[in-house]
This record gives structure tokens, C-alpha cells and sequence, in this order.
């Protein structure tokens, strides 16, 4: 069962120590997720991350909000079937209210 609670603390973890998050890093943490489902949720406004240039490249920098809401929203769609907006709003909720999270 999801521990978004226990997630949320690892995710922030990650963030203490100064690392930058990438596209792949998410896609390690949230099992089934694709790269073109993670560009898409990106281009909709689902998640913002921070852009970093390099270079001439310029970089997504997810945040560990983004981490949560992309691991609780995925599994909204992939156990429920939920509609990718409805998804992300229930995870928006879980991530402003953690105690919602409990009732799971």
C-alpha cells in the first residue's frame, strides 16, 4: 500500500542534500510512470518544475512536490482509473491536507 506520508519524507530527503531532481529520478521513483506521460503531465500544467539551463539545454528541475504529486496522482490513475485532472487535484488536496492521506 502507498505510504504518501512516508514518500513525502523521502522525497524531501533528496532536496536537503542539494541535488537536482531530474525527469529520470522521477521515473525511478514512480513505478509504470513514462517519460512521454511525465512530458505530458509537464506541458498540461500539472507540474511545474524549475527550469535550469546548461548550456545551450534547458533542464527540469522537479521539486519534491512535484515528486508527490506525480507518485500519488499516478497511482489515483493506475488503481482507480481516474481522469489525469481529477487525479492531480485529489493529490494537490492530499498534499495541502497530509491528513487526508491517513484515511486511505
Amino acid at each position: 500500500m502507498y505510504k504518501s506520508i512516508s514518500c513525502f519524507f523521502l522525497s524531501h530527503y533528496h532536496h536537503l542534500k542539494g541535488f537536482i531532481m531530474n525527469a529520470g529520478d522521477i521515473l525511478q521513483q514512480v513505478d509504470g510512470l513514462t517519460h512521454d506521460k511525465l512530458t505530458y503531465f509537464v506541458r498540461a500544467g500539472y507540474l511545474n518544475p524549475k527550469k535550469i539551463k546548461r548550456g545551450s539545454l534547458n533542464y527540469n528541475d522537479f521539486s519534491d512536490k512535484d515528486l508527490f504529486l506525480t507518485r500519488c496522482a499516478w497511482e489515483y490513475i493506475q488503481t482507480y482509473d481516474m481522469r489525469t485532472k481529477a487525479a492531480f487535484k485529489r493529490a494537490e488536496d492530499e498534499f495541502n491536507n497530509p491528513q487526508i492521506s491517513l484515511w486511505r
